[in-house]
Parts: C-alpha cells; sequence; structure tokens
C-alpha cells in the first residue's frame, strides 16, 4: 500500500484510531501494579521454569508446585494438563522484560488489545459499515469483564483473539493458503485451553448443515486431519488434570440446569439479552443493508451463533452448575467480544440508516446494564448457595448497580490507585523479614506467594495426593512432605483444611518437635488479589460489586523458632 492509500484510510477509520488507543489505555495502563493470584502465580511460576528446564517442570530444584495436588503433572514431574501456549508466551516475556508481575501479564494483554482491532476488521470486512464496526469495538471496550480477562496473567485473551481469527478465516477459506491458516489458528486456540477445540468442530458442522457455507467444506475436512493430530494426543497425555476439573453430566435434567446457568453467566456479563432483542427485531421489515453485504453478515451472525451455542452445550456437558457460578466465562471467554460483534452489526441493522435511533441503542448497550440479565433479575436472591440451587444468579449489592454499570468508574478509579490484598501485604511482610532460603509452609494461593518472594516452600505434597510415591522415587527434599524446619509459616485461617490438613494439626506436630511458634503479624483476608470473575472481583478501598463473605477469618503469619543444635 503506497503511503497516501494508507494516510487516507486511516483518516477514514480516525474513530476506530481514537477508540483503539482508548482501549490501549484501558488494558496496558499501570498493568504491573497490583499482585498476582493464584491462576496468575501458576503462569508465572511455570513460566519461570521454562526459562530453566526449557519445559514447565512442577519441581524447579526449590519448590513444587501444582495447584491440583500432583494431578496435572507426568512422572518426569512436568505439567501436562493444560496445553502450554500461556506458559511459552509468558517465559518469552520475562525472558524480555524480567520476572516481574508486568511482564507476566503483558503478552495477554497484547491479545486483548489485538482482540478489539480484530472485532473491528471481522465488521469492516463483512459490511464495510464503519459504524457497525465502531460500535462492536465501543461495546467491547466498554465490557469491564473483557478488560479483566485482558489484564490476567492467564490465556483468556489469548482465547479471544484466536477465537475472532479463527472465524475470520474461516469465512475467507477458499484457497490452500487459508486452508492452512485456519489449521493454524484452530490449532493455537486448542493450545491455549482444549476447550477450543469446540469452536473447530462447530464450524465444520456449519459446513454441511448450512448452503452458505458449502463453499468452505472442502477446506475444512482437509485442514481436520492436521489439527487433529497436533491435538488430540494431548487428551491422552493430559487426560488426569482434565478428569480433575471436569464433571461429565449425569442427565437430561442436569444438562438443562446447567445450560441455563451458563446463560445466566453470559448474559450477566455480555449484552446476551440485547443481541437476542435485535436480531428479532431486525428480522421483520426490511433492511437497507445492500444485498451482497447482508449475506456476508449473515455468514458473520451464524458463525458467532454456532460457536456460542457450541460453547454452551460443552460447558453443560462437563461443568456444573455450582462451578459454572464460580467461573463464569473463564474457559469461554470469547463469547463476550463475540456478542459485542453481533451487537454492533444488529444495532446498525435496527437503526435503518437512523443515527438518532443508532446512538440511543448503542448508549443503551455500553453504558446501562439493560442488554444484559441484571436489571431483569433484580428482585433475585442476592446470597444463593450455588450447592444448593438448580440455578443461582448474581445480582448486585446496591439495586442501582443492576441497572448501571458502576464497575466502569470503580475499574478506572483502579487503574490509579493501590489495591494490595493479603497476598500482597504476605509478600511485602516477608520480603522484609526473611531471608534468602527461610523455608515457608503456607495452605493456599502458594503459587503467587512464591513467585513475589522466592521463598522455598514445604507442605507441598501431601502422602494422599496422586504425585507423592513418584516424588518420592524421584528423590524431592524431606521438607516438601512435612513442615520440618520451617522459619515461617502463613496460614490463611478462612481456608483452614484447603489442603486436607488444619492448623492444629500444623502447629501441635511443631510444639512437639520441639519448635516455638511466634505470632508476627495478623493480615486482613481479602481473598484474592486480581480475581478474573467481576461477580468476586475486588476493587481498591474493598468494594465488591456483588454479595460477597463479610465474616473472613485473617491470616496470620507465624515465625519459627527452632532449638540450638547442640
Amino acid at each position: 500500500m503506497k503511503g497516501s492509500d494508507a494516510l487516507t484510510t486511516l483518516r477514514r477509520h480516525w474513530p476506530f484510531m481514537l477508540v483503539a488507543i482508548i482501549g490501549a489505555g484501558l488494558i496496558f495502563a499501570n498493568l504491573g501494579s497490583g499482585y498476582l493470584w493464584a491462576d496468575e502465580g501458576d503462569t508465572a511460576v511455570l513460566a519461570s521454569n521454562i526459562l530453566k528446564f526449557g519445559v514447565p517442570r512442577a519441581w524447579d530444584g526449590v519448590t513444587f508446585m501444582d495447584s491440583d495436588f500432583g494431578a496435572r503433572v507426568n512422572n518426569d514431574l512436568v505439567m501436562v494438563s493444560s496445553p502450554w501456549l500461556q506458559y511459552y508466551l509468558a517465559a518469552a516475556s520475562f525472558w524480555l522484560f524480567g520476572e516481574n508481575t508486568f511482564a507476566a501479564r503483558l503478552p495477554f494483554a497484547f491479545a486483548g488489545w489485538l482482540t478489539i482491532l480484530l472485532v473491528y476488521r471481522l465488521i469492516w470486512q463483512s459490511i464495510a459499515d464503519r459504524r457497525a464496526a465502531l460500535c462492536g469495538t465501543i461495546l467491547t471496550i466498554c465490557s469491564v469483564q473483557f478488560l479483566l480477562f485482558c489484564r490476567q496473567s492467564r490465556y483468556y485473551a489469548l482465547a479471544m483473539l484466536f477465537t475472532l481469527l479463527l472465524i475470520e478465516t474461516f469465512l475467507r477459506m477458499k484457497t490452500p493458503r487459508q486452508t492452512a491458516l485456519f489449521a493454524f489458528v484452530a490449532i493455537l486456540l486448542f493450545h491455549t485451553h482444549p476447550i477450543g477445540i469446540v469452536p473447530v468442530f462447530a464450524l465444520g458442522a456449519l459446513t454441511l448443515i448450512d448452503r452458505g457455507f458449502s463453499s468452505q467444506r472442502r477446506a475444512f475436512w482437509l485442514a481436520l486431519p492436521a489439527v487433529s493430530v497436533l491435538t488430540v494426543p494431548w487428551f491422552a497425555l493430559a487426560h488426569t488434570g482434565y478428569t480433575e476439573n471436569a464433571s461429565l453430566v449425569p442427565s437430561v435434567r442436569d444438562f438443562f440446569a446447567r445450560l441455563v446457568q451458563y446463560l445466566i453467566e453470559c448474559s450477566s456479563v455480555a449484552p446476551l439479552i440485547g443481541v437476542t432483542v435485535l436480531a428479532v427485531v431486525s428480522s421483520i421489515g426490511r433492511s437497507r443493508i445492500d444485498r451482497p453485504s447482508e449475506q456476508r453478515a449473515r455468514e458473520l451472525l451464524v458463525t458467532i451463533l454456532a460457536v456460542s451455542v457450541s460453547y454452551a452445550i460443552a460447558m453443560a456437558v462437563t461443568q456444573r452448575t455450582a462451578a459454572l457460578w464460580v467461573t463464569g466465562l473463564r474457559y469461554t471467554s470469547a463469547v463476550i467480544p463475540l456478542l459485542a460483534t453481533a451487537a454492533g452489526l444488529l444495532i446498525v441493522k435496527v437503526s435503518r440508516g437512523k443515527n438518532s435511533v443508532l446512538l440511543s441503542l448503542l448508549l443503551l448497550f455500553a453504558f446501562t446494564n439493560f442488554a444484559q440479565i441484571t436489571p431483569w433479575l433484580f428482585w433475585a436472591d442476592k446470597n444463593p448457595d450455588p450447592e444448593q440451587k438448580i440455578v443461582a444468579p448474581h445480582v448486585p449489592e446496591k439495586m442501582i448497580n443492576c441497572f448501571l454499570p458502576a464497575a466502569d468508574l470503580l475499574f478506572l478509579r483502579d487503574l490509579f490507585c493501590s489495591n494490595v490484598g493479603t497476598v500482597g501485604k504476605c509478600s511485602e511482610f516477608l520480603r522484609e523479614n526473611a531471608r534468602a532460603n527461610d523455608l515457608l509452609v503456607t495452605n493456599y494461593e502458594s503459587e503467587p506467594l512464591y513467585f513475589h518472594t522466592r521463598l522455598p516452600q514445604g507442605m507441598k505434597i501431601m502422602r494422599q495426593d496422586a504425585i507423592y510415591e513418584t516424588a518420592r522415587r524421584r528423590g524431592l527434599p524431606e521438607y516438601v512432605f512435612g513442615v520440618d524446619h520451617a522459619r515461617w509459616v502463613v496460614w490463611r485461617f478462612n481456608w483452614d483444611d484447603y489442603l486436607g490438613i488444619r492448623w492444629p494439626d500444623v502447629s501441635d506436630h511443631l510444639l512437639a518437635e520441639g519448635a516455638q511458634l511466634n505470632d508476627v503479624a495478623e493480615i486482613k483476608e481479602t481473598a484474592w488479589e486480581n480475581r478474573e470473575n467481576i461477580h468476586f472481583h475486588r476493587f481498591s478501598g474493598d468494594t465488591y460489586l456483588f454479595p460477597h463473605d463479610t465474616n473472613l477469618q485473617a491470616a496470620h503469619i507465624f515465625r519459627v523458632d527452632w532449638p540450638a543444635v547442640p
């Protein structure tokens, strides 16, 4: 493209450039502030181990790390239950920028920003309407849940990016080069998270049942063997980790209950209700979009529908209702930009050339919650027990927040505020008071504590853990299996029996060995540092939008003094 052509293109799309710059500010601003939470710590620690060993080993010679009690690692103590792409990206970032919080989150933040660009590109290629493309991108960056996903050292933003890329390559898949690109993106999506294989098969089903995609049929089935060869073997390699975190649906009744819960999760953070209403309205009356563009818009909307439905079915089959209530859209984060894309298309279609209608709908979707399910369930139970309910919605504590998204202002405030919680304060205390080789014992969120302090940790493998015998055969040091010789104990009393062992068991053992316990610090329990799910996210000032447990037991830091060895 010539310089003059590029300048003309930039001038034509200057509103989008402004939105992209704003999106970059929201995603990258103060990205390194705050401490990692448990799942981010898992990514960071294993990425650090890649720099040492070339693979994500759970044992680095100092501390053993596996959040699933050894179910995720093989006999070589290498983590195999989750595909490795996110860990290698974080490792590359560490190699370039050093091992710190900013570098841990940077590659995922960049993927989130690219997702914004891709939303615009998808809509522009579909109907060449700048208004629709702009609406889609504005709705994307106005989603606080989207922004929280982007600012995580975890795979969520990668899943969003590669799912949109998969759809884009699928819609253009006519030549061998485009077919190879589709296969490559499908493989990357799977190695972001295994559920990424689900939209691949959903798109394949479209080539069989919808004539509008018959031209992609041959190319898709030619790409499928390559995708299968580089993805399916991983299931055999990692089956123990998947069975640890999945629960197959036992009955048809449970399937529909899970499906409803998943739809609640989608419509709580994305405009599923609004998109559904707009789709019905747009089917009534004549569209002003020209016929070829109408066909391309239909193809994009159908692919979004197929991918979204496939995700819903997969989650209903594999996740309990209570688990869905807790994890939300963690595994299917791409639904957020996909629904924003659909909303952008449908807003323009429904407005039928009337800018006043377009602007009104855009403001309604972006700056109120009426396109989501929350306002329509304001009367529901605010403190449901998902283990005791068939389905459980999320209802904000304050009724006004059911209708107006206070999360936007809280998120903006947090870009400039400190928001240090329990892990952060414990890390700061230990960095100030502990020596480099002091042995630490903790019962919860050990990964971020290790990343931020680098203190060796004991009591990492219990006798009942799947990896116990293997770890013994591998000759891991004795402190890995117990609390002897610990110098510090960080005990999160709110999760006292999380490891299957309670504080009295630990303290009694230490005292019986002649140790003296000194309670040197009480730390307010704030649960997680940077939780990815907006329903459980703590904003600065201990502010939550949704009801939360206010009776959390404080964490304590104990110094362990051992008798002098004669």
